[in-house]
């Protein structure tokens, strides 16, 4: 129980830290990417979605949230190390072992993510309801129980899913991408 939990401290100070906006002078953790500045990313978004224009907890619907084995709301949750940090929405499960975050970022290109692949162990390109995404991890999911899943919403802008398991027999990337495949298709369209 103390590894598991000492492994959900690390992987939620991990998510924490790769959420904040990474400087120039080296500063946030190894392998997270900085946030682009109005850069083209070369990530073609067929159909783009406005993840901020939704309320965070109003992301994920109720009945998907419930398929995934957590409460139909989620909480929004401001991250203790770095309150500017944006603030995920996160779903727990009622006994606690399951959980999921969504937090929209703007000012990041998924890009960014696949310029530093090699800093990954677990590194995956994905394609979730026509969006170019990443699987991102820097340990293995099966082993951490924890899965880091980024999604092209628009230009600019990526929606992030993080799922934690405690019983690493479950797959955290199928939650995260079940939470993202259920997410997407009911944001509004980008202006």
């Amino acid at each position: 129980m103390v590894k598991r939990s000492a492994i959900f401290c690390a992987g939620a100070a991990f998510i924490c830290s790769a959420l904040t906006s990474c400087g120039g002078s080296g500063g946030g953790t190894e392998g997270s990417p900085a946030p682009e500045t109005q850069q083209p990313s070369g990530v073609t978004i067929s159909a783009p979605k406005d993840a901020m224009a939704t309320d965070r907890c109003g992301l994920l619907p109720a009945d998907a949230a419930t398929g995934l084995g957590l409460a139909p709301q989620g909480k929004e949750q401001s991250d203790p190390l770095d309150p500017e940090a944006p603030s995920p929405c996160v779903w727990n499960s009622e006994d606690g072992k399951n959980r999921l975050s969504l937090t929209p970022l703007d000012g990041r290109s998924l890009q960014a993510y696949l310029d530093n692949k090699s800093k990954y162990v677990d590194f995956q390109e994905l394609s979730i309801t026509g969006h170019p995404s990443v699987r991102a991890n820097q340990g293995d999911p099966k082993q951490d129980g924890t899965c880091d899943i980024f999604l092209a919403t628009k230009e600019g802008q990526i929606l992030s899913a993080q799922a934690h398991v405690m019983d690493t027999s479950q797959d955290a990337c199928g939650i995260a991408q079940k939470a993202l495949e259920a997410a997407v298709p009911t944001l509004p369209a980008s202006k």
